[in-house]
């Protein structure tokens, strides 16, 4: 054999070590840079380590002239060539303040406590780079990836490095790129990876080392070669360009640290094989989609999509939560698409059209798109946009026809959320979305869930329905705060995990959390809505194997304040009584059973009155829960993220009654008479449990913060509670009990004492709430008074009110309804609806006025008796004459509302609302009633001309009388002490809605 020796290089180059050092470090930002190539210290050239790679000869072989002469030219060449064509030694210190390791883990299985640059537990010098994580259960693996400039693989090349853990067997290893092989099942240039030594030791340094000698690359061949059959492998250009850790976890806290990685000697790879970092990245393939029914397959498994609209946020959050589907905007942004990919998680965009020069879209036969080709791998179905009208239902047909004739290959489905016409969409989409906004709007929880299900019933049968879930204010709310400098109106994590349970009760096979403001927004709120979009999503996942594989085959009702169902008539005065002192009403409880292959699933969702403006507790012990139908043998257990937990039956008249010892807000309770289901979910739960209490505990911080941050400011208007005092140390002292069991590692107890804390600022919550809408007709009334953050800004409105200028006259002069010239005159419109299928009367009458001769009533009944009605937009409407406003005016507008018999036919019922605030801040009726007063009270944030509307939607009868608008002009707050203290004391007729006007007329001369 032929000694080829190696050259070094007289001096260092310090300077350019420096800076290969920086720019390795930094090339982490991006997951797998490829770190720039600077000048080297001596090494074998790359012609003359060709020569090494070929078979070795026989002695006489190598001793021929000719091979002789080409050795000799070799090494003449290298001799003349440049220094910067060289190989020097790489070092990584870790003395910098910046983390440069890439770490890869399943965030629904492990937690990442700390990743810090350390300035006190180095190897040598000064700086370390330290992991800690958390794992419920053992098995878990973690990867860390450190950056080094790619180098050719040598005989003497060594990646080394100096590591520390309380646990041992973490492993060093090489990446490897063959720049020319193309991976079989990625698409992409093919890696592996070779192993080196292992830590042995716990809780001291050692040094561990990966080479790549000739022996270790020639076994190392063979098992890839073999793992590429039958596609042969190509070696050439192979190089190094990646150190790879990797440990599997146990249970509790494993700490990592490194330092002093050293690779030695490195040889730059020719530049025509370096191959981009994003082409090594694993490419998610075409997906296997298919439908049973109602029910999503995907990749041959049940898939229950989860679905967050991406707002430019860094894609590890999406990985976070635990979304499975990101909404982008762009179809052919195949970076972003990898990213998510990268981390399991599938892309839904809108898919292109093509379009006349006017905008509207083409029939398929006239115009049709490119085929789609394999840049939009990672799609898993195409996302048409949400609240489509009816009325463009036959643009939308022609959009979908193009795209099923360009999506040929994968033909992914489509989704798309309307806002009626059910029936017709789900014959061209297979994914329907419904969807309805209820949250700080006069809708319960009640209404919606009856909504959903009756959406869901009106589309084809076995049509695969999913919904879009409010996770922030309307617009016109947080424009109108922005606008006039308040804080944000806060969405309660509560009402979010109420929203999502109620959706998954009306048998939603997928869900979608609606939001613009991006999620790693900061500001009030926007950390808890973070953390329960973690939860839940942690949850569905769980409840996956039932949701995505199962149907919603029994629905029912259950009174918890009496333990008793709903249609048994139980008495409950004595729980309405204990649910008024702590800011609640009775509360009950929808529940849903839900089929499928592993058993079933019942699910329960809290339902408690004016809960979508500020939830009360909504918890109770000893729920007892009657189901019928099910088998002697059944094993029933309740499922929580930390722990699966036996449940108490016995058998009673009509079904099986189950015992739960404790019910707070939603539940799942699964029934299963195979103990294998059991088993396989409790192996789940071991995965979650530890971050699961983790998430509890800081949900209950961020809330417990925000609730004493407002609790100050009302205290300073002199609005607050002797209650408060109270309530809030005994949220701090359990909170404190919460943490200290998860340094116990008693998740469950944690968690239990975290869900607590939030029970009792629920409490809190609600006083303060009640406390001040005892003024108004209606939450919704004021923008003040539609959640508790904004609860100090209505106190602060109320001192305005003491100072403000009096009102001039009503700036409607036919508000009385006694004219219709006058009406006519002033500016009044209507619009009445076009369907055949209703009688609508509208007129001014003189049966059922309030005040003088007239009033406007508005009726509409069935065309034909027999047959139910179902109108997708309002029997009729009253626009207003325009009222001109400007900022700083409060718009002050009451009158009286007569409902001659309930609404039917539709959710909204009668509502009445302004242009400047819209819809989702109306006035809303739909109960029989006598005539009563009504008010809504408007700050104005711009100037524009506003209108009042007045719908009915639906069959109903419905009169309006007085109608008056006022508007005030409004000056600086002072602070002016309000005794509600007093207030909350006096006698009960004296705190009745119908005195809210004698409240504020005093402010209105």
């Amino acid at each position: 054999m032929v000694f080829i020796p190696q050259i070094h290089s007289l001096k260092r180059r310090q300077n350019q070590q420096a800076k290969l050092h920086s720019q390795t470090e930094s090339s982490l930002n991006h997951p797998l840079s490829i770190v720039p190539q600077l000048s080297f210290r001596s090494a074998v050239h790359k012609e003359v380590q060709t020569l090494r790679s070929v078979p070795r000869f026989r002695l006489n072989t190598l001793l021929s002239s000719n091979f002789c002469l080409t050795l000799l030219a070799a090494v003449a060449w290298l001799l003349s060539c440049p220094a910067d064509t060289f190989a020097e030694d790489f070092e990584n210190d870790f003395e910098s303040e910046q983390t440069s390791c890439r770490i890869e883990f399943d965030p629904r299985k492990v937690a990442l406590k700390t990743h810090e640059r350390n300035q006190t537990l180095a190897f040598a010098g000064q700086g370390a780079e330290r992991m800690q994580f958390v794992a419920g259960e053992h098995g878990v693996p973690v990867q860390i990836e450190c950056a080094m400039p790619p180098s050719r693989i040598l005989d003497e090349l060594t990646l080394s490095i100096s590591v520390f853990s309380n646990r041992p067997g973490l492993q060093i290893f090489g990446r490897v790129v063959f720049p020319n092989q193309t991976d079989p099942d990625t698409g992409r240039p093919l890696t592996r990876i070779i192993g080196g030594e292992t830590l042995e030791k716990s809780n001291s340094w050692q040094r561990i080392a990966c080479r790549t000698n000739d022996d270790a690359i020639a076994k190392h061949l063979i098992l890839w070669r073999a793992s590429l059959k039958p596609t042969e492998l190509d070696p050439r250009g192979m190089y190094i360009d990646r150190i790879i850790l990797k440990q599997t976890l146990g249970p509790g806290m494993t700490e990592i640290l490194i330092d002093d990685l050293r690779v030695n000697p490195v040889v730059k790879p020719n530049a025509e094989a370096l191959v981009s970092p994003n082409d090594l990245q694993p490419k998610m393939t075409a997906p296997r989609i298919r439908f049973q029914l109602d029910q999503l397959q995907v990749q041959g498994r049940p898939f229950f999509p989860i679905v967050i609209p991406y707002q430019k946020e860094a894609p590890e959050l999406f990985e976070q939560l635990g979304a499975n589907v990101v909404w982008i905007d762009n179809y052919l942004n195949r970076d972003l698409i990898d990213q998510f990919n990268r981390r399991g998680i599938w892309a839904t965009a809108w898919p292109p059209s093509a379009k006349s020069k006017q905008g509207t879209i083409l029939d398929a036969r006239q115009a049709n798109l490119v085929p789609f080709g394999r840049e939009t791998d990672g799609i898993l179905f195409w996302n048409l946009g949400v609240r489509i009208e009816p009325e463009t239902h036959p643009q939308l047909k022609h959009w979908v026809h193009q795209v099923k004739s360009s999506d040929r290959e994968q033909n992914r489905p489509l989704l798309a959320d309307v806002t009626g016409d059910e029936l017709i969409f789900s014959r061209d989409v297979e994914m329907l979305g419904v969807s309805k906004h209820i949250l700080q709007s006069p809708y319960s929880y009640r209404d919606y869930s009856a909504h959903l299900q009756e959406r869901k019933q009106m589309a084809q049968p076995g049509t695969f329905v999913m919904t879009w879930l409010q996770t922030e204010p309307s617009r016109a709310v947080t424009q109108y705060r922005k606008a006039a400098g308040l804080s944000p109106a806060v969405i309660e994590p509560e009402q979010i995990r109420l929203q999502t349970y109620a959706a998954l009760c009306a048998g939603c096979k997928g869900l979608g959390f609606w939001n613009w403001t991006p999620l790693n927004a900061e500001g009030p709120g926007y950390k808890e809505r973070r953390l329960v979009l973690e939860q839940l999503c942690q949850e569905i996942t769980l409840l996956e194997p039932f949701l995505a594989s199962g149907e919603v085959i029994h629905r029912f009702n259950i009174d918890l304040e009496t333990n008793q169902q709903e249609n048994q008539n139980a008495d409950s005065t004595s729980g309405a009584k204990a649910a008024s002192r702590n800011g609640s009403e009775p509360l009950s409880a929808a529940a849903a059973v839900v089929r499928s292959e592993h058993g079933l699933l019942i699910l329960l969702n809290g339902m408690e009155e004016n809960a979508q403006y500020v939830p009360g507790p909504m918890g109770q012990s000893d729920v007892r829960v009657m189901i019928r139908g099910l088998p002697e043998s059944a094993f029933l257990w309740q499922i929580t993220p930390t722990g699966l937990w036996p449940l108490e039956t016995r058998r009673v008249t009509g079904g099986t009654e189950i015992r739960l010892p404790r019910f707070n807000m939603t539940a799942a309770l699964m029934v299963a008479t195979d103990q294998g289901v059991a088993q396989e979910i409790e192996r789940e739960i071991q995965k979650v449990q530890v971050r699961s209490a983790e998430l509890a505990i800081e949900l209950a911080e961020a809330k417990f913060a925000r609730v004493v941050d407002v609790d100050s400011e009302l205290m300073q208007a002199s609005v607050g509670l002797p209650e408060a005092s109270h309530l809030l140390d005994e949220s701090r002292r359990t909170l404190e009990i919460a943490r200290e069991a998860f340094t116990k590692e008693q998740y469950h107890q944690a968690r239990t004492n975290a869900e607590l804390t939030c029970q009792l600022l629920r409490i809190l919550q609600r006083l303060y709430w009640q406390q001040a809408v005892r003024h108004v007709s209606s939450p919704t009334s004021m923008p003040h008074t539609i959640c508790f953050q904004t609860l100090p800004d209505y106190w602060k409105l109320i001192q305005q009110l003491g100072k403000a200028n009096s009102a001039a006259s009503s700036h409607l002069r036919s508000g009385r309804f006694e004219d219709p010239d006058a009406m006519l005159v002033e500016g009044w419109t209507k619009d009445v609806t076009s369907s055949k299928e209703v009688i609508v009367y509208d007129a001014l009458d003189p049966e059922t006025a309030h005040e003088g001769d007239y009033c406007l009533r508005m009726a509409s009944i069935p065309s034909e008796a027999e047959r139910p009605v179902k109108l997708q937009e309002p029997a009729v409407t009253y626009r207003s004459p325009v009222i001109p406003v400007k900022q700083g005016d409060l718009l002050y507008v009451t009158g009286w509302v007569r409902l001659a018999r309930p609404i039917s036919g539709g959710l909204e019922g009668f509502r009445i609302y302004d242009s400047q605030y819209g819809v989702a801040s109306c006035l809303k009726w739909s109960e029989q009633s006598d005539w009563q007063q009504f008010e809504l009270i408007r700050p104005i944030w711009k100037q524009e001309d506003l209108h009042l509307f007045l719908e009915l939607h639906g069959l109903g009868d419905v009169s309006v009388d007085d109608l008056q608008v006022k508007l005030l002009r409004l000056n600086e707050p002072e602070i002016v002490e309000v005794n509600a203290t007093e207030q909350a004391d006096a006698p009960e007729e004296t705190k009745s809605k119908g005195n809210a006007l004698d409240f504020l007329n005093r402010f209105i001369k």
